[in-house]
């Protein structure tokens, strides 16, 4: 159902743009679908949680991109928060598992810049993720754009659709991805 000219930023709370990194630029969940599923379930669960509608998606080998509508009382820090702890274990496990050594070496040399009390022993994203408040539907349409065609740009895929952990094709009527993402937003 569609908004009848209402603008989503009309609405409290509000929408962001995000990137979050893997130290180094790692490509570590080029290693297999199972990274990817990884990030898909723990992705599921905290924007459950945290009641935030995503309006769009890419998981790229070393990086993540994400649109979503946080709704008032809710934090992006504490979704990222939840999703990097998740994620940082259950990829650590899965890389000792597949003797992944080269990765988990990345992970345990970042984990040793981190300050002592910490006690962190393996650090699989940047410190940091990168947000910027969307204010009106141009900008979201041009980060959206930006987003599907990021594996275009690196040359993983010919066409945005084609890259599965993207909701590209969500918005092209083709299929749905891994993510449910809401696009009743995007007027064509």
């Amino acid at each position: 159902m569609g908004r009848r000219g209402r603008s989503m930023f009309a609405k409290e709370g509000h929408t962001f743009f995000v990137t979050t990194t893997v130290v180094e630029f790692a490509p570590i969940f080029s290693c297999g679908e199972q990274y990817y599923d990884i990030l898909v379930g723990a992705l599921r669960y905290v924007l459950r949680e945290h009641r935030a509608p995503l309006l769009a998606y890419v998981l790229m080998p070393n990086h993540i991109h994400l649109i979503p509508a946080m709704p008032v009382g809710e934090s992006l820090s504490d979704l990222m928060r939840d999703f990097k702890k998740f994620t940082s274990t259950k990829i650590r496990i899965q890389l000792q598992r597949e003797r992944q050594s080269g990765f988990v070496e990345i992970l345990r040399r970042n984990a040793e810049q981190v300050e002592r009390k910490k006690q962190q022993r393996f650090k699989l994203w940047m410190d940091r993720f990168d947000d910027i408040v969307i204010h009106d539907d141009a900008m979201l349409v041009t980060k959206v754009e930006y987003i599907h065609n990021n594996p275009v740009k690196a040359g993983l895929v010919s066409a945005p659709e084609e890259w599965y952990y993207s909701s590209a094709a969500d918005y092209l009527g083709i299929r749905s991805g891994p993510l449910q993402v809401a696009t009743d937003w995007y007027r064509l």
